[in-house]
């Protein structure tokens, strides 16, 4: 439980490091910075990324025109799905929603249209070098980690200098770059879908799609291309917020991060353990969980010390700008810095009040963590009051439900 002392002191804090430091918020940046060389660069490369895409599935069309279609409804969902995870965990109050259809842009078209040539200039040179055989095996393990993870912590790095101030904390970075990796990994996905069912061996166009849906989407999603720019992206924030350091360490860190991001994406494209496994569907999930399971593990404790970051952020901004408990309470006060917490709370609420409860919670906690941003940016003011009557209005709608309705087992 929080205290006025506690309060005070974060208020202090907070203050302190604005004025010493010469970040106290100011305005938040926007995406659509035209005069800015970085918001050109990026806009061309999606841009031009959008042509080549389209016209690289152009044949799948014209040949498989119901995989086409239903591969981009189900990929289609599959983002859908991930977003609305995301929404869930508040995850997305980050950004604006224009900075996520860039990052999505990006990993989907901008860094697919330089690794899909770069991957296959890479494996041909070591053909040459090595011989076809190697490549064979150890080509996708060579190529893919370089090209992939570097293209897709490029656009991390375009969004970073197209708007600077809206990345002032880890999850702020971490997002943007599971957006990124997510965008990849669903235009692979569909890709790999298309080229399947070109070549699939019966004259069936819907077997392919849930079979890639089953394979790459399901066994493969949560330790795929998301979580590997997540990782890679922790380096990139914690160089920009640790301005503190010597630039050799902050570079070096995040190298690191890259490095741990590239050896997790070779190893999960190389051969190793496969000659443990038999073919079968059965052994094949056996050896993704085998070789996914620390992508996942890596990936959470990165996204674990970033909300614990963000938390406390959240908690010096709430105790400085927003000190009134009805707007917000002790108790939530506490649970600021922690989606799953904030998402028991809902839950729990759900199935004690109701649905409607539960959706009321979920629009409070929302508007509160807006309340927060929009006061940290522009300061208390006419343009917070829209926030602030949201948070009393909700809560006066929510309390004669707690109050009123019974409690269910």
């Amino acid at each position: 439980m929080s205290t006025p002392v506690f309060e005070q002191e974060q208020g202090d804090a907070l203050q302190g490091q604005g004025q010493d430091e010469g970040v106290w918020p100011v305005g938040t940046d926007s995406f659509f910075q035209p005069r800015r060389a970085a918001f050109w660069v990026l806009a061309a490369l999606i841009v031009n990324g959008l042509f080549y895409t389209v016209h690289m599935f152009s044949m799948g069309f014209r040949v498989v025109p119901v995989t086409a279609f239903l591969g981009l409804l189900a990929w289609g969902l599959y983002t859908l799905f991930f977003c609305l995870a995301f929404r869930t965990l508040d995850l997305l109050e980050q950004h604006p929603p224009e900075g996520y259809v860039l990052a999505f842009a990006w990993g989907g078209l901008g860094a697919v249209y330089f690794a899909a040539p770069a991957n296959i200039a890479i494996q041909s040179l070591c053909a040459k070098l090595v011989s076809p055989e190697f490549v064979a095996v150890w080509g996708p393990a060579i190529a893919g980690p370089v090209t992939e993870e570097f293209l897709k912590l490029a656009g991390v790095i375009l969004l970073v200098l197209v708007a600077r101030n809206q990345f002032e904390t880890y999850l702020s970075v971490l997002i943007v770059g599971a957006m990124a990796g997510l965008g990849f990994q669903v235009i692979e996905n569909l890709s790999y879908t298309v080229n399947a069912s070109m070549h699939f061996p019966l004259e069936n166009q819907v077997y392919p799609v849930l079979l890639n849906l089953l394979t790459r989407g399901l066994l493969s999603g949560l330790w795929s291309h998301a979580a590997y720019t997540t990782i890679a992206s922790f380096g990139v924030a914690w160089y920009l917020l640790h301005p503190e350091r010597s630039k050799a360490m902050r570079i070096a860190v995040a190298f690191l991060c890259f490095a741990l991001a590239w050896a997790m994406h070779f190893v999960w494209n190389s051969p190793w353990l496969e000659d443990l496994f038999d073919g079968g569907y059965g052994q094949m999930a056996i050896l993704l969980a085998v070789k996914g399971i620390p992508v996942v593990i890596a990936a959470g404790i990165f996204w674990r010390v970033a909300a614990r970051e963000n938390g406390a952020y959240l908690h010096a901004l709430a105790a400085w700008f927003v000190p009134e408990r009805e707007l917000i309470r002790d108790d939530e006060w506490v649970r600021l810095g922690d989606p799953l917490a904030r998402y028991k709370v809902r839950r729990d609420m759900g199935w004690r009040f109701g649905l409607r409860a539960r959706r009321l919670k979920a629009q409070l906690q929302r508007e509160q963590m807006r309340l927060i941003r929009k006061a940290a940016t522009y300061g208390r003011g006419a343009q917070t009051l829209r926030h602030e009557v949201a948070v009393r209005r909700l809560r006066a709608r929510l309390e004669p439900l707690i109050a009123a309705a019974p409690a269910k087992a």
